[in-house]
């Protein structure tokens, strides 16, 4: 089971992929962080047998 990240000092959000600021994101790092962790929720309910 997966928790939540730890908050960064910043208070910033943190991405649960890559572990950096989402502030700092580049828009192409956030759109591949976010294609990855929809793929590895994806694979989760599929593992589960869950459709």
């Amino acid at each position: 089971m997966m928790t939540e990240p730890p908050k960064s000092k910043d208070s910033d959000e943190l991405c649960p992929i890559c572990m950096r600021s989402k502030n700092k994101h580049t828009p192409k790092e956030m759109l591949v962080c976010s294609k990855k962790l929809q793929e590895f929720r994806k694979n989760q309910t599929e593992e589960a047998g869950i459709e």
